[in-house]
């Protein structure tokens, strides 16, 4: 038997509106959560189109473009909603729009997936969801396929909808101190270098955040203990954790080791994790909370890193710009120096993480 999805149904309303639309085929991303019991989508988001191109792009689908959108769209999540799957919408033969989902899903899923920084679990469901709708006749097929298997085939999936879906999920917040110092590397003007070195900085955190200890409501629960056992039905809950970061043996700040100069991030971020209404264990609200902060402080760092780079990118540009003109001795020599710029700033930066949080709340869904 395949999985079954359970949808809002805001989500069939959107849908039907795309397939009016003239434009074909139409792209987006499906959003919700997965459990090994039960599968949940709470909204759809069509891919933007791209304004230069859209008449060009009108009867193909940009992988790339679509798989930076879910990147962006996977960034702004809360925790406990991820992009479970991908759609579109188009009249073109099933088996052909079967083989652009199957592509476009384990794109979007590998480009997602190589930011995070915490292991895989043992109950992670590795199974996402493709929809294909025919904008004429209405005909939605569903299949899931394995994005840990290279080699996985669609499988059948249930597809149904469902009013309030969201309006008893319960939820686990927190509030937690940054205060870290990430080291860069020497070659300092290679954005590969630099990249890397702050990845493998978060991810010595990230261990740390992964190994703490979490308090729901000022205890420590059982793994299995269900979390709403006793609570009203049909009413959202609310808890508040404490995270507990366990010192190891070596503190980040304690390791000596040579470096062309470091990002410090320092502040408070405040992290929010939603649960399915399908008894969620303990176990389930402390792994989403705890990469819900880790995404959360990642994310941070990967947009100032990103906004570095394309400071650097226009500033050799105006340089360029210069040569043309003036190909004087003192001009050429000029982008030299440049070529530090990016260095200089990140060994001197500070990432702010004042109540810092997720862009999007399921509230507004």
């Amino acid at each position: 038997m395949g999985r079954g999805y359970i949808v809002q149904d805001d989500v069939e309303g959107y849908l039907s509106k795309l397939c009016e639309q003239k434009a074909d085929p139409v792209t987006g991303l499906l959003i919700g959560q997965s459990s090994t019991q039960r599968d949940f989508v709470v909204m759809a988001i069509r891919t933007p189109q791209k304004e230069e191109s859209a008449a060009a792009a009108r009867n193909s689908v940009d992988k790339e473009w679509v798989t930076e959108h879910a990147r962006q769209v996977s960034r702004m999540l809360p925790g406990g909603l991820s992009v479970v799957g991908v759609f579109i919408i188009t009249d073109a033969d099933a088996k052909d729009a079967l083989t652009t989902l199957r592509q476009l899903l384990f794109a979007v899923e590998n480009l997602i997936s190589s930011e995070h920084l915490w292991d895989p679990a043992d109950d992670d469901v590795t199974d996402c969801v493709t929809l294909h709708i025919n904008p004429k006749t209405r005909k939605t097929v569903c299949r899931t396929f394995d994005t840990k298997d290279p080699k996985s085939v669609a499988k059948p999936a249930d597809w149904k909808y469902q009013s309030g879906l969201c309006s008893s999920w319960a939820t686990v917040s927190c509030s937690l101190n940054v205060d870290m110092l990430l080291p860069l590397p020497n070659n300092r003007t290679s954005t590969g270098n630099m990249e890397e070195c702050l990845k493998e900085g978060l991810k010595a955190w990230a261990h740390q955040i992964e190994s703490g200890l979490c308090l729901i409501d000022g205890k420590r629960l059982p793994e299995d203990s269900e979390l709403t056992v006793g609570q009203r039905r049909n009413v959202r809950q609310t808890y508040t954790a404490q995270l507990l970061i366990t010192t190891e043996n070596k503190r980040l700040t304690d390791v000596i080791e040579q470096c062309g100069g470091s990002v410090s991030v320092t502040g408070a971020i405040h992290s929010r994790a939603y649960l399915h209404s399908n008894k969620p264990k303990a176990r389930l609200a402390e792994k989403l909370l705890k990469r819900d902060v880790v995404s959360t402080v990642a994310t941070r760092v990967q947009m100032m890193l990103e906004e570095l780079l394309a400071s650097d990118q226009e500033s050799k540009g105006s340089c360029r710009d210069k040569q043309q003109k003036e190909p004087t001795q003192e001009k050429v020599e000029a982008p030299e120096h440049k070529k530090n710029y990016i260095g200089v700033a990140m060994a001197t930066a500070v990432a702010l993480l004042a109540t810092a949080a997720s862009m999007l709340y399921l509230n507004d869904i």
